[in-house]
């Protein structure tokens, strides 16, 4: 079980534990939960409805829960951090994050839950099966919530095709391509999205970049990257080199995030992967 505790400041003397439970992040699921279990209040169980007086406390307790995903060992992945609320993981390529079609037993959720078997896999970030890099995952249902709300801050990093501009944004619509599920490309009906890069090196036709976006759509970073004409290196479906890499070049290496329970600013950094670091001239890594 998870167990949090507030105290009631005036602000809510005479007013409902909802309003209270609302105020810390607590989503519509986990209130309707409270209404019948885990709600206390100076030690007692109680309701939802129940009215606040000025330094009453309130406790909140979640069950454990079972992750859903078949628990296995998987190569290469590490847990960067951990706690009672968070987890970042850092995750290799060619591992999808979710379970699907084809990807019972080999996916980010089967490693978690092998190492929190008691905590059901929330990615509160995830990252396409190719893509390697950080993935923040919530531990409990209010920690989902808040980070739901306020989400972490990512920085990618990517090789591309080309000398692109020193600094550039990309603000072009992103759609599903009409005879495709999984592409997608830049069409005036689609979804705002906002890319911005800055170049962190560039030689001989290539540039290692620096991406954040502002947006979070599906294939974001690779499909604006060939829209504007450097497509990343590795990325076939989208017209990149894959002579020298066989996945798209594109690493989530940076994410700053304020912890849902103890507001802390916490920042956390993942070095690029020998495949990607051998792609660079004097074979770096971050």
């Amino acid at each position: 079980m998870r167990a949090f505790n507030y105290t009631a400041d005036q602000s809510f003397s005479g007013k409902k534990a909802s309003s209270l439970l609302t105020h810390i992040g607590c989503s519509r699921e986990i209130i309707k939960m409270l209404k019948t279990e885990g709600l206390f209040i100076n030690g007692s169980p109680a309701f939802t409805v129940q009215i606040l007086k000025e330094n009453d406390v309130v406790k909140i307790v979640l069950p454990d829960e079972q992750c859903s995903a078949v628990p296995r060992e998987i190569p290469h992945v590490e847990t960067v951090y951990s706690d009672d609320d968070i987890a970042v993981i850092n995750k290799p390529p060619f591992l999808p994050t979710h379970q699907s079609i084809g990807h019972y037993e080999d996916t980010l959720a089967n490693y978690f839950a092998g190492v929190f078997p008691k905590c059901a896999f929330r990615a509160v970030t995830r990252l396409d099966k190719n893509t390697s890099g950080l993935c923040v995952i919530a531990l409990n249902k209010l920690s989902a919530a808040i980070m739901c709300r306020n989400r972490p801050q990512k920085l990618y990093y990517a090789v591309c095709d080309g000398l692109t501009e020193a600094r550039g944004t990309v603000d072009a619509p992103i759609a599903r391509e009409s005879d495709s599920v999984i592409k997608r490309v830049v069409r005036g009906d689609g979804q705002s999205a906002v890319t911005e890069y800055k170049a962190l090196s560039r030689w001989d036709g290539k540039t290692f970049l620096e991406i954040s976006l502002k947006t979070g759509r599906t294939h974001q970073i690779r499909v604006h990257m060939a829209y504007i004409g450097h497509p990343l290196l590795g990325d076939e479906m989208y017209g990149g080199d894959c002579s020298k890499i066989n996945r798209q070049a594109l690493h989530c290496g940076y994410i700053k995030l304020i912890h849902p329970i103890i507001k802390t600013e916490m920042e956390f950094k993942a070095p690029l992967p020998k495949d990607m670091a051998f792609l660079l001239p004097d074979h770096s890594a971050l």
